[in-house]
């Protein structure tokens, strides 16, 4: 797969009750990808990986998906942390949902740029 055009990273958008509004996160993504973006990043801004529930997580990746689906676009999600067990987790049930997933590399590890692909 090559990556090309913008992807766009959304922002998870909550409801005054603290939940997250599911509409307004439909609604943003489907306004990014009429403006022209070539992607959506689902959980790729500050904290949403960290501090989303995984049920909240699921649900956002259902959202994206779906947006993207509809309109042929690509979908990445974050999907990574400083738990390489959780990591590795996160990536497979992103499997058939996602087209990339941004991993973060934990700082304690330091490997060569093959390594970080692998």
């Amino acid at each position: 797969m090559t990556l090309s055009g913008v992807h766009v990273p959304l922002i998870t958008p909550f409801a005054e009750d603290g939940e997250i509004a599911f509409d307004a996160l439909e609604d943003l993504a489907r306004s990014v990808l009429d403006d022209g973006a070539s992607g959506l990043v689902a959980l790729g801004t500050t904290a949403e990986v960290a501090t989303l529930t995984e049920e909240e997580r699921r649900a956002v990746i259902e959202v994206c998906g779906r947006v993207c689906r509809e309109r042929g676009a690509t979908l990445t999600v974050g999907a990574g942390s400083a738990d390489t067990r959780s990591t590795a987790e996160a990536l497979r049930a992103l499997k058939g949902e996602a087209d990339a997933a941004l991993v973060t590399v934990p700082a304690f590890v330091r490997p060569s740029e093959a390594g970080v692909l692998a």
